[in-house]
């Protein structure tokens, strides 16, 4: 099936995820040097490096999750992919998009709900809403959804989950 306007949107989500992700893990690191030099050489503490580099790692943390749904590299069971038959592994693929999908609205909602709760809370250092910090699980649950969705319009609802190649090679043992 095809989904043009679904796949362009995926497409550009993929690209701000993947631009993010590179330059958080260079702030990240560029920080991580800076802390130590301004502690250990200049006797001055950058304080509030610690609290940016965990708000930071907390977002490529669920971005990454929902880019891991994307490439479709979460951890799954292959050799029970390559042992069922077409009509079993399709069956067992719309059970685990359903569970999964499941969950991760079931995150949205709950994050959603915390960053709501956390509105008006400071964090110590920076003094900015902690709803930064906590926001970064509906966005990633949310960003992931909507990747499973393209899988799941483009490639069926059965092999939402599964790479092709793993799919490729499980036909192959079947023949």
């Amino acid at each position: 099936m095809r989904a043009p306007g679904l796949q362009r949107l995926d497409d550009a989500v993929a690209r701000v995820e993947d631009v993010f992700l590179w330059i958080s893990h260079g702030v990240i690191a560029t920080l991580i040097v800076a802390a130590v030099i301004f502690r250990y050489f200049l006797s001055s503490p950058l304080v509030w490096t610690e609290e940016f580099i965990v708000i930071t790692f907390s977002w490529m943390l669920f971005i990454g999750l929902a880019s891991g749904f994307r490439e479709r590299m979460h951890l799954r069971i292959d050799a029970l992919l390559i042992l069922l038959p077409t009509g079993a592994r399709s069956t067992l693929g719309t059970l685990a998009t359903a569970a999964t999908a499941i969950t991760l609205l079931g995150l949205v909602w709950f994050g959603m709900d915390q960053a709501i709760t956390l509105l008006e809370t400071q964090t110590p250092m920076m003094r900015i809403s902690a709803t930064w910090a906590v926001a970064s699980l509906p966005v990633g649950a949310a960003l992931s959804c909507l990747h499973i969705l393209r899988h799941a319009v483009v490639d069926g609802i059965g092999e939402t989950l599964w790479p092709p190649d793993l799919v490729a090679s499980a036909v192959e043992v079947e023949e």
